[in-house]
C-alpha cells in the first residue's frame, strides 16, 4: 500500500500458528500420549490434531514409558517385555508334551498352551486377558 507522497511499499508479515512456547498440563500430555498409543493410531496424525510436532509427542511417549517402568519397578525393562522364568524337570529329560508347553501368568489368570498353536489365536487370547486384568 502506498501512502500519500510515499514512493515505497511497506512489507507486512502475517504469522500463523502458535509462534510461542506453550505449556501443557500433565493431564493434557497424558491424554495426548494415551491417544497416540491407541490401536491403529498414527503419532504424526495425533500430533497434527493437537498442533504439536511429532518429535515432541515421541519425547512425551518415552517419558511416559520410563515413568511407568519406574513406577512398576520393572528393573528397567522396556515396555512390552516381561520377566520370563524357564523351569525344567530337574535334570530329567522332559517328555514331548512338556517340551511343547507354555504357561503364561497375567495377574490371577494362568494360560497353558501345549503343542503347536496358531500365533494369531494366542495373540487374541492374550489381548483379551490384558483387557480383563
Amino acid at each position: 500500500m502506498l501512502e500519500h507522497g510515499a514512493d515505497t511499499l511497506q512489507r507486512v508479515e502475517i504469522i500463523t500458528g502458535t509462534g510461542r512456547r506453550r505449556r501443557w498440563s500433565a493431564d493434557a500430555k497424558a491424554a495426548i500420549v494415551a491417544e497416540s498409543f491407541a490401536p491403529g493410531a498414527s503419532v504424526s496424525a495425533v500430533a497434527r490434531r493437537h498442533d504439536i510436532s511429532p518429535s515432541l509427542l515421541f519425547l512425551w511417549r518415552r517419558q511416559a514409558t520410563r515413568a511407568q517402568v519406574a513406577e512398576r519397578g520393572d528393573r528397567g525393562m522396556p515396555a512390552g517385555f516381561v520377566p520370563v522364568a524357564i523351569t525344567g524337570s530337574g535334570g530329567e529329560l522332559p517328555s514331548r508334551e512338556e517340551r511343547a508347553a507354555i504357561e503364561i501368568e497375567v495377574g490371577a489368570v494362568r494360560i497353558r498352551v501345549r503343542g503347536a498353536v496358531d500365533r494369531r489365536a494366542l495373540c487374541e487370547v492374550l489381548a483379551a486377558v490384558g483387557t480383563v486384568v
